[in-house]
């Protein structure tokens, strides 16, 4: 009798691990307001569609723009803390599914917001097996923090 757990593997697939590292300095870029650390990760026709707008970003350029513009001069702090559920490598492509939370700290104003989000990533294979991010899109509400809770 055969035991079918000697078909799983003994460790993450490449492409996988990849992604997940890859996904982890992109984010760290975010967390940290560093634009070019945050979009070095990204596609040339990177698209990103956020909840309720505005209208998706597409391109790096409009990525960029739009992202520059938040670190600089948005009204919070914000510390992303991600938990992916799922990735699957179709060939060149692989989708990530998964959930994040964000905490806004208000630069000028003594309150915070969380917000839970699901997230939908799609990552495009590069040369020599790198990972970019080709596709995002999230949905979700933020909630006041109270004080002292």
């Amino acid at each position: 009798m055969s035991d079918s757990r000697t078909n799983i593997p003994s460790r993450v697939d490449p492409d996988i691990e990849m992604i997940n590292k890859t996904r982890e300095s992109l984010f760290r870029g975010f967390n940290t307001t560093d634009l070019d650390a945050f979009t070095k990760w990204m596609a040339d026709d990177i698209v990103v569609m956020g909840q309720g707008g505005p209208p998706a970003l597409v391109g790096e350029a409009a990525v960029r723009s739009s992202y520059k513009e938040f670190f600089d001069n948005g009204p919070f702090i914000p510390n992303l803390t991600l938990s992916s559920d799922e990735v699957t490598v179709c060939g060149d492509w692989a989708f990530d599914r998964g959930t994040w939370v964000v905490i806004r700290t208000y630069k000028r104003a003594a309150r915070q917001e969380v917000l839970t989000s699901c997230y939908v990533m799609i990552w495009r294979r590069q040369p020599r097996d790198t990972w970019k991010l080709a596709r995002i899109i999230w949905n979700g509400t933020p909630v006041n923090i109270e004080a002292g809770k």
